[in-house]
């Protein structure tokens, strides 16, 4: 028996197969989670069919789902709530350590909150390195009803490290004496990583998938780091990680390893391939850049935390003409604010266009491809994410061209990278099955949302209170550590934006 067909008619549809700039106005038919035709076959086998829902999409723009490659949903509930902080400080404010007394109904809030702000923005899948204390199931559990009460399609990592933040994080084993006994210390990861074999084998829910999500190379022993190989070969799972965010982390890399790079250091453990996306990449040298291009590696591009965070600018350029695939992300949302894709987007193009020679124009067809096409490579599903494509699953939006920003239609492409905020999205799809309308969260009210939200931030206050306490008594050595790591000698530098 024919699944139920829906029939997306008259809009245009913005895809790298198209033309970006007027792009072709044509019917789009899906059956079930998938697209089963486009353009004239579309609307062929829809005039064939006997009970087909008809969803006008006359005036509209036809985009596909935006994928975020790079997100934590641990600190949705601290947006807002710093900045100015250098990373590995901001890390320490914002760590799920220190709100111990969160229960399984805030950590399914805190998803579903940050599921929703990037639904409405148009992401239909996120990557989601999300933190969790201890290992308890339930947990995990709460993250996965948080997802599916949105709608959205996540692919989870359960972040894992084990090594002492003075080992981890450069000259923080000169901070006094007593600045070191209040950093988190070595942590056995026996019971995570038991719970994250027993999870990638879960196949309850068919908008979740699983990934690997060790926090940084430097974070993680060597055994660490083997089990993760073993269980990205034996499973074919990709990996997700975060690499060279910040000068800090160059300097580690030199004082840590004999051979001074963490890529090296990945290489040893057969960690660096085409499973493999690195978050960040701001500090990486050019000549590893090449190696992991050669590799096939992936490149999670995050402007709006780099910046936030002090962390400079990657070189986007790079990464590309080495051949490294490059998709998106919005980071946490303590160092971005905001689930965003199109400022992410509209910040690739800027940085595109500043490390290129004047005059050339290819820098908003690229940032789409990140968005999309770029980050469903990022998670082995580019046969079936980012287009808008017969097979392709119907994760898609529809962007209202009648607004300001789109009159008068010169290149839907670069009106949308420069021009939209999100807030002209009329609906959001993932699956076949409209999840946001008219900028609503269909499966949840607004209202129950923001109060459900604010008591969340009352049960927390206190212990935000002691976190601030605890760490702004540190700040004055934590910052000298700083200085010093901002010191280190290079011979590149990731704070200009050209190469």
């Amino acid at each position: 028996m024919r699944k139920s067909l829906k029939l997306i008619s008259g809009g245009r549809v913005l895809d790298l197969a198209f033309d970006l700039d007027k792009p072709p106005v044509m019917d789009v038919l899906i059956e079930g989670d998938r697209i089963l035709a486009t353009g004239e076959e579309a609307s062929r086998i829809a005039a064939q069919s006997e009970r087909v829902e008809n969803i006008d999409a006359a005036g509209k723009l036809l985009i596909p789902g935006l994928i975020n490659t790079h997100y934590h949903s641990h600190d949705v509930l601290l947006r807002g709530s710093y900045e100015q902080l250098p990373l590995d400080i901001w890390g320490l404010y914002t760590h799920p350590a220190n709100y111990p007394s969160l229960t399984p109904q805030d950590i399914r809030l805190r998803t579903l909150l940050g599921a929703a702000d990037a639904l409405c923005n148009g992401i239909t899948t996120l990557q989601d390195m999300v933190t969790i204390i201890g290992s308890d199931p339930i947990h995990v559990e709460s993250i996965l009803a948080g997802y599916q009460k949105s709608g959205a399609r996540a692919a989870i990592g359960l972040q894992i490290a084990d090594a002492a933040a003075v080992d981890a994080v450069a000259y923080w084993n000169d901070l006094p004496d007593g600045v070191r006994r209040q950093l988190p210390g070595a942590s056995d990861p026996a019971g995570l990583m038991g719970l994250v074999e027993r999870t990638i084998e879960d196949p309850s829910d068919a908008r979740v998938s699983w990934v690997l999500a060790p926090s940084a190379p430097q974070r993680c022993s060597d055994a660490l780091l083997k089990w993760v190989a073993r269980l990205s070969q034996d499973h074919d799972l990709p990996v997700f990680t975060h690499v060279y965010e910040a000068r800090s982390q160059v300097a580690i890399a030199r004082q840590k390893y004999p051979d001074g790079s963490l890529l090296t250091h990945l290489e040893r453990f057969g960690l660096v391939n085409s499973r493999l996306t690195i978050a960040h990449g701001v500090w990486m040298e050019e000549e590893e850049i090449r190696r992991f291009g050669a590799a096939g590696g992936n490149l999670a591009f995050n402007p709006m935390s780099n910046m936030k965070l002090r962390n400079g600018f990657a070189p986007i350029v790079a990464y590309a003409e080495a051949g490294v695939n490059i998709g998106l992300g919005c980071d946490n949302c303590s160092c971005n604010d905001s689930q965003n894709l199109f400022q992410v987007m509209k910040m690739f193009a800027m940085f595109w266009g500043f490390q290129k020679q004047a005059g050339e124009s290819d820098a908003a067809r690229l940032a789409f491809e990140a968005a999309t096409l770029g980050g469903a490579r990022a998670l082995g599903r580019g046969h079936e994410l980012g287009a808008i494509r017969a097979g392709y699953l119907a994760d898609l939006v529809l962007i209202d061209l009648e607004a300001a920003n789109y009159r008068p239609l010169n290149s839907a492409l670069r009106q949308l990278v420069y021009g939209e905020s999100g807030q002209n999205i009329r609906a959001v799809m993932v699956g076949g099955e409209i999840v946001v309308r008219e900028g609503k969260l269909v499966g949840a009210s607004d209202s129950e949302l923001k109060e459900a939200a604010e008591a969340a931030r009352a049960r927390m206050e206190a212990e935000v209170l002691m976190a601030n306490v605890r760490y702004q008594s540190m700040m004055e050595a934590l910052l000298r550590a700083y200085e010093s790591a901002e010191q280190f000698s290079l011979p590149y530098d990731r704070f200009s934006m050209r190469r």
